[in-house]
């Protein structure tokens, strides 16, 4: 009896070694596929353009790389990822005077995008960022690296927010804060669908600028509705050969009924 439970043991102990060797081999060891950060395509109100083989209306959700209204921050955006297996991205920026990448947050892979609200942006500089996509079995893959760079935010000046306006004499204005080179003001529906712009090459010796033909007969047919109205500002660089840009603090504008 003794000899047969001496055999059993034997065998438990090599079936045991034999499947714990089969879970290492067999253990995830592929990537995910590597990926891809999407660039500043161009800005809301832009003609469509073709990327990734599609032609894309751009919109405030698709364009890419760019800054955002709510702060001196930069929003990073990446194309869906193409694995489901996957744990969290690791976000790394550098730019032109810190070439050395530093880590600066891990967040879930469920995530579209990173925003970087750190206070110490400063404007007119390449913040440059890259990810690491990791995977549950901790596999990791790096992707490419997009860039951007901040502008100084327009100020708004009229109408105050909440105003009230009149669809017949719709008049606004901004105060320009450093040099630009062109101003974009648009106007976005309640669910932020866009609704209209006008671009407005500056003149340097202006610091104050007003728009005041918004089309009548668009402007009634939002009458009784609010619209969200900003000022985003562009300027070329030679050297990187892309826009720099900012986008201002938002208002919201009620028009009133004809």
């Amino acid at each position: 009896m003794k000899k047969y439970m001496f055999l059993f043991i034997i065998a438990l102990a090599i079936i045991l070694t034999g499947c714990s060797g089969r879970d290492e081999n067999e253990k995830d060891k592929i990537p995910p596929i590597p990926p891809v950060l999407t660039p500043h395509l161009g800005d809301t109100g832009d003609p469509p353009v073709e990327y990734g083989g599609q032609l894309i209306v751009l919109n405030e959700d698709n364009n890419g790389i760019d800054a955002v209204p709510d702060g001196d921050w930069i929003r990073v955006l990446w194309d869906p990822f193409k694995d489901t297996d996957l744990s969290h991205v690791r976000i790394y920026r550098f730019n032109d005077f810190n070439p050395e990448p530093v880590f600066m947050d891990s967040i879930s892979a469920s995530a579209h995008y990173y925003l970087d609200t750190d206070t110490n942006i400063m404007e007119r500089v390449w913040y440059s960022y890259f990810i690491d996509l990791v995977d549950l079995a901790g596999n990791t893959s790096r992707s490419d690296t997009t860039s951007y760079a901040l502008l100084p935010k327009s100020i708004l000046i009229s109408p105050a927010d909440n105003s009230v306006i009149s669809p017949l004499n719709m008049s606004f204005k901004w105060h320009r804060i450093g040099s630009v080179g062109k101003f974009r003001i648009i106007f976005f529906d309640e669910n932020y669908n866009y609704v209209w712009h006008k671009d407005i090459t500056t003149n340097l010796e202006n610091e104050e600028f007003e728009v005041i033909d918004f089309p009548v007969n668009t402007a009634q047919q939002y009458a009784g509705q609010s619209l969200r109205w900003r000022v985003d500002s562009f300027e070329y660089d030679a050297d990187k050969e892309e826009y720099m840009g900012s986008e201002s603090n938002e208002r919201i504008i009620h028009i009133g009924q004809i």
